[in-house]
């Protein structure tokens, strides 16, 4: 019984609302299960939360595992139809079939490991409302990371590259910065579907690496999810190398824009190194190499260094090789450091949730978006943006060309830019904060009649208005608008097409563009340019020639509501409702002709003999059919005069009268016709006999 009282209350609250969005558990589901391989995962057991929200977690091995997924619900459920959501984190491989108390589909997955926000959407209809629910995914996976190096020996000042193994690089998350202080300084890199350690010896002797990871994926362990796995651990011996190697105090180097002016830098002292000489600094040991850069050594200090001035004239990354130091082509030592171009930013692109990357520089209040940096030498930026909230620096990828961050936009921003900084430095880019601009569902409308009021998004049949119609009022809530979600100005043509009964068209009429802005309980009402925007609501008759008032009964009235689909990218609503003017009965005036006449007399025991023609001029009231516009039904009930035999111009006279008389008529025929010949039945009273008589017969009826 509570539970019956639950889905009345909670069918009420639909009512209200025609799409709403659920939890999964506050859904109509009772279960929902996931077959993926050979194994089972229920949301009833098998649930995480992560971030205060629940997810039905599942282990895969492969990117690309297909899934089966059934959704159980109780058969005496109000559920009548569920679709499953497209989405570019899955294909469905079998349709979503439903069934007595479950539906069952399947899905393939597409790249697991890179699948942010992963879940399955569905559309549930629930009689005559809809309702959005989400069941939040959590995969995890086994992973391990494996080295087996082809030497074990390194030299002080030359980089080593190893190939790492791994049953899933995909989900390693490589940090391309080097450690810094250790016997061995390490990074790790990602090229293609290679995983790369990159080791840099500083101290001769044995020397024990550790390098840690993290994935992007967990791994459970003891019913735990973890995200760092266990330490890589291997021992080097680490020896000297032919050249001596000397070591900047800098591991990088930016270029001024006059490659011409010079970079103080110092560099380890030597006992070769002469002052006061400009060395070659080549990419390669023999003669002929390109020139990277010049050193003039200029000093030696107290630390054991020499104070030099670097002019770099090309660019050049450690990992590409060693830099020998030569006096003319002979090389005399060797050394390495990053000579990278000065940041700058490029391109920029925003992701939404959801959707693909976008190049554009456009944001929204309110919105939590990911940004995208291309350009050079980002990986040395420390990018800040003044006025948003920098939620979470992404790592997975930072490099010379490419930086991700994750920032919301606050609802109340009063900014038309958010500019980037470096280093508390303008970058000269920035992000254009624009006003949302979306078509909203129509829901904002109201059309009123003086005595009634409907929402226009409510509005899924004809409308019949049994009412002298005053007024047709188009009544704009603009504190709907920005109701929850923002949406911004709406741009609206309205088309108004009236006609009477017979479908003969009485006039037209067409507002252009009704622009209708939120008020004052949107956040963003003062940022919205108000100048165009309409203050008042629409009443139709200060635009039509005809008015409502004075349109004849069973008139209709036609009307298209619809986003200018032009200032919203092609998108937008359309709503097109139809007034009828009803009425029961209708009342004119009947001239006819019976004939042929069967009349009773007071007093008389027979019907006389058939007459002539009459007249008659009866005041008629005829009654519309339930259920059919504008057709009246076979029969009318009337009073008026009768001339009984009135084309008798003979002596005799034969059976002239005239009387008042109460008469009802069936027509076997449309009763549109002008000219139709009805059966006639009544009674009444003659004014020259002053008798009560009684009639029936046939006639032939004109209508005016």
């Amino acid at each position: 019984m509570k539970r019956k009282v639950l889905i009345g209350i909670y069918v009420m609250m639909l009512s209200l609302n025609a799409v709403a969005q659920q939890d999964f558990n506050d859904s109509y589901f009772l279960d929902a299960r996931i077959f993926v391989d050979t194994m089972e995962y229920r949301w009833s057991k098998d649930v995480v939360t992560r971030n205060n929200k629940e997810m039905l977690r599942f282990s895969y091995d492969q990117e690309n595992e297909v899934a089966e997924v059934y959704l159980m619900f109780d058969e005496e459920s109000p559920v009548t139809g569920i679709s499953l959501v497209p989405s570019g984190d899955f294909s469905q491989v079998d349709s979503l079939i439903l069934f007595r108390d479950y539906a069952r589909f399947k899905v393939q997955f597409n790249s697991l490991t890179n699948s942010d926000f992963l879940k399955f959407t569905f559309r549930v209809n629930i009689d005559s409302t809809e309702e959005i629910v989400e069941l939040p995914l959590y995969p995890y996976t086994e992973i391990y990371v494996k080295l087996y190096p082809n030497t074990d020996e390194l030299y002080i000042g030359e980089e080593k590259v190893f190939e790492l193994t791994s049953n899933n690089v995909e989900n390693i998350v490589p940090d391309n910065r080097w450690t810094e202080g250790l016997p061995i300084n390490y990074r790790t890199t990602r090229d293609g579907p290679r995983l790369l350690l990159h080791l840099l010896p500083n101290k001769l002797g044995n020397q024990q690496l550790e390098v840690p990871f993290k994935v992007k994926r967990p791994f459970r362990k003891n019913g735990q999810f973890i995200y760092d796995l266990e330490p890589l651990q291997v021992e080097f011996s680490v020896k000297s190398g032919r050249l001596v190697f000397l070591k900047f105090d800098q591991q990088e180097v930016t270029p001024k824009e006059d490659k011409t002016e010079p970079i103080e830098v110092q560099i380890d002292n030597n006992r070769f190194l002469r002052l006061d000489k400009t060395y070659r600094i080549e990419n390669q040991e023999e003669s002929g190499g390109p020139l990277i850069a010049e050193l003039y050594t200029k000093a030696r200090l107290n630390n054991d260094k020499v104070l030099c001035l670097l002019r770099p004239y090309a660019f050049h990354r450690q990992s590409e090789g060693y830099l020998y130091i030569k006096e003319g082509d002979d090389p005399w030592f060797v050394t390495n450091v990053d000579i990278t171009p000065k940041t700058s930013i490029q391109s920029i692109y925003v992701q939404r949730e959801g959707k693909d990357w976008q190049k554009s520089n456009v944001v929204y209040p309110g919105e939590t978006i990911n940004i995208k940096l291309e350009g050079e030498g980002l990986h040395k930026a420390n990018f800040s943006f003044p006025g948003a909230n920098n939620l979470d620096y992404d790592s997975l990828i930072k490099n010379e060309q490419i930086s991700l961050f994750r920032i919301k936009i606050p609802l109340t921003i009063n900014s038309n830019s958010i500019e980037i900084f470096n280093h508390n430095e303008s970058t000269g880019s920035s992000l254009r904060v624009q006003e949302y601009q979306r078509p909203r569902d129509l829901d904002f409308i109201d059309l009123d009649f003086g005595t009634r009021q409907v929402n226009v998004a409510n509005v899924d049949k004809p409308i019949y208005y049994e009412e002298t119609l005053t007024d047709l009022v188009f009544d704009f809530q603009r504190s709907k608008i920005d109701d929850g979600d923002l949406y911004g100005k709406q741009y609206l043509t309205i088309k108004v097409k009236i006609s009477n009964k017979k479908g003969n068209l009485i006039e037209l009429y067409q507002f252009d563009e009704v622009v209708v802005c939120p008020n004052e309980a949107s956040p963003r009402f003062v940022n919205y340019e108000s100048k165009d925007c309409r203050g008042d609501d629409i009443n139709l008759n200060n635009f039509i020639s005809k008015k409502t008032s004075e349109l004849e009964e069973w008139s209709r009235i036609e009307l298209e509501i619809s986003h200018i689909k032009s200032k919203y990218g092609g998108a937008g609503k359309t709503k097109k409702i139809l007034i009828h003017l009803k009425r029961d009965y209708n009342f004119d005036i009947d001239v006819s002709f019976p004939a042929g006449l069967l009349i009773l007399k007071s007093g008389t025991k027979a019907f006389t003999n058939f007459g002539g023609v009459s007249f008659a001029m009866i005041a008629q009231m005829s009654f519309y059919q339930e259920g059919k516009i504008a057709k009246y039904k076979p029969y009318k009930i009337g009073a008026g005069f009768i001339a009984i035999d009135a084309f008798n111009f003979s002596e005799s006279g034969g059976n002239r009268d005239v009387g008042l008389v109460v008469i009802g008529s069936l027509y076997p025929t449309s009763s549109d016709n002008k000219l139709t010949f009805p059966l006639y039945a009544g009674g009444g009273y003659l004014m020259s006999e002053q008798k009560m008589f009684f009639l029936i017969g046939p006639g032939i009826r004109v209508r005016l």
